[in-house]
């Protein structure tokens, strides 16, 4: 070999290197991304199960709210008895 071939082989070689990083590195982004977008997906089902859930407390407080109202208008108006 000549020392040109052997500079033309090194350069292949470091071109070869090179886009095998490029790859990598291009697979890694991509797998990255696709990484984000589950955990964003997960987070807005989060979202959706934290925002029902929510609903539900307040309608169960309002129902409660109500309840103790018409409970505590009844226990007042009964006198209690005398010892």
């Amino acid at each position: 070999m000549n020392e040109h071939s052997l500079v033309l082989l090194v350069c292949l070689a470091v071109i070869a290197v090179l886009a095998i990083l490029i790859y990598v590195s291009g697979r890694s982004q991509a797998s990255a991304l696709t990484a984000v977008c589950e955990l964003r997906k997960a987070l807005n089902q989060v979202l959706v199960n934290t925002e029902e859930t929510n609903s539900s407390l307040g309608d169960q407080r309002r129902i409660l709210n109500d309840a103790h109202k018409r409970i505590y208008a009844v226990t007042k108006g009964v006198e209690k008895p005398t010892p």
